[in-house]
């Protein structure tokens, strides 16, 4: 569950979920993402380090380059996951639930 939770939190941000839509169209190094979005390298730079944390990018090495593409599988995960709320039952599992405090109707 944490794995999802920092997914989530690592998208939750505007310029992140730009970053994102640049990466889905192409791989591309944090200076020509940094010339895109019209922000400073240092802001790309935080904004790359949060999203491979959350393991949603990944970069490789070409050249002189760090190009960065996303990682599907993590995509996926989410994806599944979002899917699984409808299901209660398999969400479940993830969460503790606790009726501590409640009332019979809240219960239900």
């Amino acid at each position: 569950m944490n794995e999802k939770i920092k997914i989530f939190k690592a998208i939750g941000d505007e310029t992140r979920v730009k970053i994102l839509i640049l990466l889905s169209n192409r791989n591309i190094c944090a200076k020509g993402i940094a010339k895109h979005l019209e922000i400073s390298e240092a802001a790309v730079s935080q904004h790359i380090k949060i999203l491979k944390e959350a393991n949603i990018i990944t970069g490789y090495k070409e050249g002189y380059y760090m190009l960065y593409h996303i990682n599907e599988g993590i995509f996926n995960k989410c994806v599944s996951f979002i899917n699984s709320i409808s299901d209660t039952e398999n969400i479940l599992n993830d969460i503790t639930v606790s009726t501590i405090g409640c009332s019979d109707n809240c219960k239900s």
